[in-house]
Parts: structure tokens; C-alpha cells; sequence
């Protein structure tokens, strides 16, 4: 089956969202890193930020390979639970600027990237989607 429309426009919002997502954390790395540093629990722990990015990196490639590629019900649903967390996401770094106690081009960024990560997921509940999810007969199919 070809792609329908809106999973291409899935695509492309999803692939800007961790694109988006991956200039935030080397922009915001060396802030994180010292907050990791300046806490004496967690001064040790420099290694988990890039094992945590590894498997930030290898889950986003496997859920997008699994909707926009080689659909699964599955993953569409683990994207749908991802994009309503970003939506608190969101809400907490809207509260962190109106407070004023985070930097603000990196938080406005962060909030860009939640944002393209919704909008992709509520193009995997158009019509066309749901054909390619199969969770709809196809025309001429027999339900």
C-alpha cells in the first residue's frame, strides 16, 4: 500500500519534532550536565545524559519506523501516550517562563518540539491513516 497523505505529513512533522529535539539537547547539554555536577548525589552519574539520549534516540527511530513505515497499531498508540505527555511537557515549560526560571530560547524550542510532536500524532487519526493502520477495510475489502 502506498502511503496515504497523512502519514507522509506524519513523517514530516515527527522527523522535524526529533530533529528539532536533538538541537535542543546539545544546545541545553552543558546547563543539564552542570545541574547533574552541582547535585552531590548526582555528580557520578555524568554517564546516564548519553545513555539517556541513546535510547531517547533508538526508541523515536523505532516508533517512527513503526508508523510511518511499517504500520503498527502498537507503536501508533505509544506515540498517541508520548504526545499527550508532552502536552503536560508543554504546560510545565509555559509555568517555567512565566516564572522565569528557565533559559528562554532553549524552553520556547522545547515547547516548538512537543508541539510538532502532537500535531504528527493527530495525523495518524485521519481516515487515510486508519487504512494504513488496517484499522479500517479498504475499499473492495470484505469486513
Amino acid at each position: 500500500m502506498q502511503r496515504p497523505p497523512s502519514i507522509v505529513r506524519y513523517e514530516q512533522l515527527y522527523l522535524g519534532s526529533f530533529i528539532l529535539g536533538l538541537v535542543v539537547s546539545a544546545v541545553s547539554w552543558q546547563g543539564r550536565a552542570a545541574q547533574l555536577s552541582a547535585n552531590p548525589a548526582l555528580g557520578n552519574l555524568q554517564w546516564v545524559m548519553p545513555v539517556a539520549l541513546v535510547v531517547g534516540i533508538v526508541i523515536s527511530i523505532t516508533l517512527w519506523y513503526f508508523t510511518a513505515r511499517n504500520p503498527s497499531i502498537a507503536a501508533k498508540w505509544v506515540v498517541t501516550v508520548f504526545a499527550a505527555l508532552s502536552l503536560l511537557g508543554i504546560a510545565r515549560n509555559l509555568y517555567a517562563l512565566v516564572g522565569g526560571t528557565v533559559p528562554l530560547l532553549s524552553t520556547l524550542f522545547a515547547i516548538l518540539v512537543s508541539v510538532l510532536y502532537v500535531a504528527a500524532a493527530v495525523m495518524l487519526f485521519k481516515p487515510d491513516a486508519k487504512l494504513w493502520f488496517g484499522e479500517e477495510p479498504a475499499d473492495g475489502d470484505i469486513a
